[in-house]
């Protein structure tokens, strides 16, 4: 009797804990269909359409459909150049505007808070695919994890000052992806009023954007930003009418006419002009977010300059947590075609290789601006390594570490809201950054954070027994922020404290200063003389 009792008891128990190996949620377009991951720790939906492209403008609400989904399409990415770099490959597809859901197994009828990833690639390369971020470490903290594509390069951020081409339609891809997740979350188990947008590189910097834009108030509550910071070549570009036709020399058009521009980027096949953009000194970030004219075609996203809107408190602020690695710069290196033109240009004493459009200097004041980078980054020219550390030094303060501590400081500041700082600076073997440069220095770089939060699934990485304490670590304080607002609420454990204080991300986490606060400062000091979007005058006619 006994025996026959464990029996039933034991089947029930079976029939309770079987999963279903696929789900069906409806959406406002329709009906997708999931299926339960391999690991069984979560239910994935692939390959969403949350939106429709329309070219170098917003996009347009989905279509809706009558038959039933089947969400599985593991690999889409929006046009891209081919690079070196494993979080990215080569695409000319512009039906590319879809997102990826990730919802725990274990807990299908709970409301969890929604963590949003923005990929990086410096808004020219990259994707959201799982193939890239496999979601396990963070869903099995009892999130709901979505992973969004957006549009890139020429095809997300060219700006020709015309209602045809208004610019930023990457950042309204990711507006209207936070809409539809606004819209639809609830049906995947998500709680639409408690979403954490985190990103990595231009993802990061993305996130920072949203605070800017009166179009995103309310479709988000926190934004974690590893990597990306205001302020720097990277994000943002004060002249993209001079970018469009710097690219289309490569097309074999010399022009500024914004009519012919657009006749060029239309109709020319997607691969030669992303061959065009991969021709470019760092290729990658040629083209970036940029002021837009205001037309009633068009909600626009940004009306003013970063600097403006935060100097002027005229952005909508969320909790934040932003971050670094110690040498950021070090992975420039592997943008092979750009630094060894840098290398033999600045063997040559040709020191306009140096100049940044961050920075607009008057003519009279250009060599000395040039001779200031010139004896402070590269003194010592006499071997191709001396130039190659300048060029890492260069790249780190006036791409990451210069940017971030402006903008850190204004968004505390401005805000009167929480922002946590993290230095990340462990060494193990899942960091990318410095696995790819080869480095052997004691320092950490660009991305070298990001496989401690997510899988690589294209190219999975070892984990030793220090390498999970830290995925452990990094996803619970990500996911803890996202839950609670705070990376440490349970305080008795130890607590993370906000600005000004700076929580180096180690196998004991301690505090620590900032990094190189001397070349911050000298990179401030040079941006508040000469910053080009410093008294921008907001919304002007970029097509004049």
């Amino acid at each position: 009797m006994y025996v026959y009792t464990a029996l039933i008891f034991a089947a029930i128990l079976g029939a309770v804990y079987t999963l279903d190996k696929t789900k069906i949620v409806a959406t406002k377009q329709g009906r997708v269909e999931g299926s339960l991951a391999v690991n069984e720790l979560y239910y994935e939906y692939l390959g969403i359409r949350y939106g429709i492209p329309v070219k170098f403008r917003a996009p347009e609400e989905p279509p809706t459909f009558d038959e039933i989904y089947k969400a599985d399409n593991r690999a889409v990415l929006c046009p891209q150049f081919p690079c070196h770099d494993p979080l990215a490959a080569p695409s000319d597809n512009e039906d590319c505007l879809v997102l990826n859901i990730y919802t725990p197994s274990s807990t299908v009828n709970f409301t969890l808070p929604v963590i949003v990833f923005l990929h990086g690639g410096d808004f020219g390369v990259g994707s959201g695919s799982p193939s890239f971020y496999g979601p396990q470490y963070l869903v099995s903290h009892g999130v709901v994890l979505v992973t969004v594509n957006y549009r890139l390069n020429a095809y997300g951020f060219l700006n020709l000052g015309t209602v045809d081409a208004p610019g930023n339609a990457g950042l309204k891809d990711i507006r209207a992806a936070l809409r539809w997740i606004k819209e639809n979350i609830r049906g995947f188990n998500g709680d639409p009023d408690n979403v954490t947008v985190l990103g990595q590189g231009s993802g990061g910097t993305a996130a920072v954007y949203l605070t800017l834009s009166d179009s995103t108030k309310g479709l988000f509550h926190r934004i974690i930003s590893e990597s990306g910071a205001l302020f720097s070549p990277k994000s943002f570009d004060p002249n993209p009418l001079k970018t469009a036709s710097q690219v289309a020399k490569s097309l074999g058009v010399k022009t500024l006419d914004p009519d012919k521009l657009l006749k060029i980027y239309s109709e020319t096949a997607i691969n030669v002009v992303e061959e065009a953009i991969s021709k470019q000194m760092h290729a990658k970030n040629v083209f970036a977010p940029t002021v837009e004219n205001i037309f009633d075609e068009e909600e626009a996203f940004l009306t003013d300059t970063p600097y403006n809107i935060l100097a002027n408190k005229k952005f909508n602020p969320v909790p934040a947590i932003f971050g670094l690695n110690t040498v950021e710069g070090l992975t420039s290196t592997l943008d092979y075609n750009t630094i060894t033109s840098q290398i033999d240009r600045l063997k040559h004493e040709d020191y306009s290789v140096l100049d940044q459009r961050s920075f607009a200097v008057p003519s009279e004041d250009i060599e000395e601006f040039r001779t200031t980078l010139q004896e402070t980054y590269f003194s010592d020219t006499s071997s191709e390594e001396t130039i190659i550390g300048g060029i890492i030094n260069f790249n780190t303060d006036f791409n990451y570490v210069g940017p971030m501590s402006l903008l850190t400081e204004m968004y505390a500041n401005n805000s009167g809201l929480p922002l946590f700082e993290f230095i990340f600076n462990y060494t193990g073997s899942r960091n990318i950054g410095r696995m790819l440069t080869n480095s052997s220095l004691l320092v950490t770089t660009n991305q070298d954070e990001l496989f401690y939060v997510f899988e690589l699934e294209r190219l999975p990485l070892p984990m030793d027994e220090n390498d999970a304490r830290m995925v452990t670590f990094m996803t619970m304080m990500w996911t803890n922020f996202a839950k609670y607002g705070t990376p440490t609420p349970e305080r008795g454990n130890g607590e993370w404290l906000p600005c000004p204080h700076h929580l180096a991300i180690s196998l004991e986490p301690q505090y620590v200063a900032p990094l190189t606060p001397d070349r911050a400062y000298f990179w401030r000091s040079l941006y508040l003389e000469y910053g080009a979007e410093i008294d921008f005058g907001g919304n002007v006619d970029i097509s004049s």
